[in-house]
């Protein structure tokens, strides 16, 4: 008979399932629903903490350098991706500016965010480790880098025709930003700091 701490429960269909040790690099899924339940990675969070501050240091640019310059009836201008979401306010649109804030620029900070302190260890000393693992399972689906890169790439060839265009260094720093959030989307198992919340949890109980 499985020792009770290691029988998991699916977060997505509540199925029990024994929880078993894995290969390196090895994910186990639910066999009802196929929901992802843990992994066994390489990551150590030395290796995760240098990933989010490699992130910090791409941010600035990606954020406020140029993504394109811009040439159109001999009127030169450039677009960064603050100055598009304030364009778009301007413009009357602010249901579309504040989904792209969100998406674009919010959520993908508040995802290495969340990580720098999960990895550093500063969740778990100020006691916030259920809350910032829950605001990193909500910035895990908002941060949606790669579609605004790809929407932006569609625009981008609809100017070619029209106006001289030259990409500017923001737009590499997007994309090397938007690489470094798949491989930590990808790669993050929230499971063994879920463990250490249950355990502080048991812990707590036993204490008079």
């Amino acid at each position: 008979m499985s020792e009770p701490h290691r029988i998991i429960a699916c977060p997505a269909c509540d199925l029990l399932i024994e929880r078993k040790t894995l290969p390196l690099r090895r994910h186990a899924h639910c066999p009802r629903c196929r929901q992802h339940l843990y992994g066994r990675y390489s990551f150590r969070p030395s290796q995760l903490m240098a990933l989010t501050i490699t992130g910090f240091l791409l941010l600035p640019s990606a954020l406020f350098e140029p993504l394109l310059y811009l040439r159109l009836g001999g009127v030169d201008s450039a677009a960064s991706v603050l100055s598009g979401i304030g364009i778009l306010y301007g413009e009357q649109e602010p249901w579309v500016a504040t989904l792209v804030l969100w998406c674009a620029v919010i959520a993908p900070t508040g995802l290495l965010l969340g990580l720098f302190t999960l990895a550093s260890g500063l969740a778990k000393r100020w006691h916030l480790l259920p809350w910032v693992l829950r605001a990193v399972e909500v910035c895990r689906h908002w941060a949606m880098l790669e579609v605004y890169l790809v929407s932006f790439l569609v625009a981008l060839f609809k100017l070619v025709d029209i106006a001289e265009t030259r990409l500017g260094g923001g737009l590499f720093s997007l994309g090397l930003l938007m690489l470094l959030n798949l491989i930590l989307l990808i790669l993050f198992d929230p499971a063994p700091f879920w463990e250490k919340v249950n355990v502080q949890g048991a812990g707590n109980a036993k204490r008079p």
